[in-house]
């Protein structure tokens, strides 16, 4: 059995009604492409057992210490249930793109069964109405606990159910079963109590490494890392939550937005992503004149997972926390704001806020963890400054236009969503598919209940970058023919003349 590490725990310790700290995925799938037209449920329920047969991952569920005074453990389930795991829904008709969003931000306000293996799968049907989606085409909703997975591990199970050929061999694959005996409680308390007694030294050694990170944190802070400022603004986003959430999508072009990093040199696609939120929240927040004079503060996660284990399940991840220029009504100065953010907070996410994080956890016992949450759950609830105001991650995709298909269906898009809790109501997940860059965005009903204004802001902010790129690039291309007019005057040649090309050439 594999202990869940303090990171984990934090995620299923957070866990409340109102804040259910599920992690999730909404793909369109193109029925047309299936054999025969259209896969039929009992082949998807058949499709998704013979591609769970090539891992155990999906199969594990929690065992509780007893007394609760350790952390859980995951154990492959005995009796594992595919059935209730796989849901089969239809939309109401005529099955169009907001009828979809509903039904996932309904789905996504509940958690799942914390007995069983935690995660879900909705094969939608009646998609009849999306742009982009032939009439009579399906989505698939797929939800884990964070406990489970983090967003790069749940990417990876998540293809696990896909294929390259829309042709299925079904049944013909092989039966990898592994079910562990459930321990006795006899059993449980064998594992409880040599943890308990090396408590001590674990919060020793952690306690040393906290000391040390948290002085290099300091050192840091006061050069190369400095914070870009000192004070993370309170925003309409950063109140206790509902147990009730809104839901939307954007889709951007992924070759407009490499160009659209030339307007920043050394700037990332990543860097690019954050800024056109960043200016999709200013324009969101300005509407509602709820915008602060500082810049808002997003935390964005940072993966430290290796390949070698890049499906496995638990947290491997660390943070960063950068302003991300809301402050700022020039979107090419908000972009350079963010790329050099960035290129100061990476360092110190992976060389110390990681180590640091853990260490905090491992000083104390799990019993005191969970209480920690919970009076962290409670301090949210008393209006004090927020660390952060938004989460914006990015989930590796997939790279190239090779078609994937699930049950014989292509799927087309795929958009991620990051759970709210108490002090963040809106989170940003973004994954990039084939040439589409998709935003899925998750948010408190009761802070945006407008959640297609706050889409149409993202789509503002998307149109403002590209078009600062096109005028980028006439510009470039204006000056570069007057530098050639210029040298046509000095040489007295014609600089595109056949000749002179020729004259390049043999230079």
């Amino acid at each position: 059995m594999k202990q869940l590490k303090p990171i984990d725990s934090h995620f299923f310790y957070f866990e409340s009604p109102n804040q259910p700290m599920m992690i999730g995925s909404l793909w369109l799938c193109d029925s047309s492409t299936a054999p025969g037209g259209r896969p039929r449920y009992r082949d998807i329920l058949q499709y998704i057992g013979d591609r769970l047969n090539l891992t155990s991952y999906f199969r594990r569920r929690l065992e509780q210490s007893p007394l609760n005074l350790d952390d859980p453990y995951w154990l492959d389930d005995e009796n594992f249930d595919l059935e209730y795991h796989i849901r089969h829904v239809g939309l109401p008709q005529p099955g169009d793109w907001r009828q979809l969003c509903i039904f996932t931000a309904r789905t996504m306000s509940r958690s799942v069964d914390m007995e069983r293996p935690p995660w879900e799968i909705y094969i939608i049907e009646g998609v009849n109405n999306v742009e982009g989606l032939p009439e009579d085409s399906f989505a698939v909703l797929i939800r884990f606990h964070h406990a489970y997975v983090d967003g790069k591990a749940s990417f990876e199970l998540t293809t696990a159910l896909w294929e390259d050929s829309p042709t299925h061999e079904y049944g013909r694959r092989d039966r990898v079963e592994v079910a562990e005996r459930r321990p006795t409680r006899l059993e449980m308390w064998a594992r409880t109590t040599p943890q308990l007694m090396s408590q001590p030294w674990r919060s020793l050694r952690a306690g040393m490494t906290f000391a040390r990170k948290s002085a290099e944190l300091a050192i840091r802070l006061r050069k190369d890392s400095r914070p870009a400022q000192h004070k993370t603004p309170k925003t309409i986003f950063n109140v206790p939550v509902t147990p009730h959430r809104s839901y939307g999508s954007v889709s951007f072009k992924m070759p407009e937005l490499k160009r659209m990093r030339s307007l920043v040199p050394g700037a990332s696609l990543n860097d690019v992503l954050v800024a056109i939120i960043a200016g999709g929240m200013r324009r969101y927040l300005k509407l509602h004149n709820q915008l602060p004079a500082e810049s808002l503060v997003s935390m964005c996660p940072v993966s430290l997972r290796p390949e070698e284990v890049k499906g496995d399940v638990g947290n491997l991840l660390s943070a960063m926390y950068i302003a991300i220029g809301t402050d700022l009504d020039d979107p090419v100065d908000r972009l350079a704001a963010v790329h050099r953010h960035t290129q100061w907070n990476i360092p110190l996410a992976r060389e110390v806020l990681f180590d640091l994080t853990n260490s905090a956890g491992e000083m104390l016992p799990s019993y005191m963890r969970a209480m920690g949450v919970h009076l962290q759950n409670r301090a949210s609830m008393t209006g004090r400054t927020p660390l952060f105001n938004t989460i914006t991650t990015n989930v590796p995709g997939i790279s190239g236009m090779q078609p994937k298909y699930f049950a014989g269906a292509k799927v087309c898009s795929i958009s991620p969503m990051v759970p709210v809790y108490d002090g963040v109501a809106v989170t940003h997940g973004m994954l990039g598919i084939y040439d589409s860059m998709n935003i899925g965005i998750l948010a408190d009903r009761k802070v945006v209940p407008d959640i297609d204004v706050y889409v149409d802001c993202m789509k503002a902010s998307y149109r403002e970058y590209l078009e600062s790129t096109e005028y980028s690039e006439l510009t470039r291309a204006h000056m570069e023919k007057a530098k050639k007019a210029q040298m046509a005057r000095l040489t007295g040649t014609d600089m595109d003349s056949p000749t002179l090309l020729l004259g390049r050439k043999s230079g």
